[in-house]
């Protein structure tokens, strides 16, 4: 006896809305993101251990005594902000240390750049649903160097640098800038930071945050911390927008 469906009429479903991960439900509620700005260094790219390189050998080269405090400034800072500490405790003069660096750095990179775990997915993942942009306390022409090399660059329509703004981080400038030229507002607008001060940025710009930080840091405050990109509770919460 037939029940008046047909086949096709008995076996379709209403596909299933993906659940909320708890953890990102506590967060973030039903609020979803219209654009993303991630940070590079550190977070997407593992130039944190090449920038650490650097700056060892540079404070070597110069003499400089580092005080207690000076490792948590310089992580996350500008190069210039690195080079002004770093002369002051050497007593060498700033534009010098910062052409070391500079040289330094760039030798460093020469050698290549390993993306960190998870980030070319999520840049992905996140790609196919909202705009992204990174903000980086690096100098644009450097930013675009290292996503090239580390193959994200295709992933971004917007880059903020150092140079691109008035004032770098822990300035909230790029990250409302970033926001804006992805077409948010920087409150409906995400940001990923593994760094206080990038953190600092993005929360006074008025962004949402997802701290991911470096292996042996501190999370700075957030509305979500994370250990890594790979956590399977992000992807399930971007494949809910």
């Amino acid at each position: 006896m037939s029940d008046g469906t047909t086949p096709t009429e008995a076996t379709t479903e209403v596909p299933a809305t993906p659940e909320i991960p708890a953890r990102f439900a506590a967060a973030f509620g039903d609020w979803r993101p219209q654009a993303i700005v991630f940070d590079c260094d550190g977070l997407l790219l593992d130039t944190e251990s090449i920038w650490q390189i650097t700056e060892d050998r540079v404070v070597t080269a110069h003499g400089a005594v580092l005080e207690d405090g000076d490792a948590a400034l310089l992580h996350g800072s500008t190069l210039e902000a690195a080079a002004e500490l770093i002369a002051r405790r050497s007593g060498h003069e700033e534009q010098t240390v910062r052409a070391d660096l500079h040289r330094e750095f760039d030798r460093e990179l020469a050698g290549g750049i390993r993306t960190l775990p998870g980030a070319a997915e999520i840049l992905r993942w996140a790609g196919a649903k909202v705009p992204l942009g990174c903000a980086s306390n690096s100098w644009l022409d450097s930013l675009e160097d290292k996503l090239r090399l580390g193959g994200l660059r295709e992933h971004f329509t917007v880059l903020e640098a150092s140079d691109t703004v008035e004032r770098p981080k822990p300035a909230p400038d790029m990250y409302a800038a970033a926001a804006r030229a992805l077409g948010a507002d920087p409150a409906q607008a995400l940001a990923f930071e593994d760094s206080g001060t990038g953190a600092q940025a993005a929360r006074d710009a008025g962004l949402r945050l997802i701290a991911v930080p470096t292996g042996g840091h501190p999370a700075p405050p957030a509305d979500l911390a994370l250990t890594t990109l790979t956590d399977p509770d992000l992807r399930a919460w971007i494949a809910t927008w």
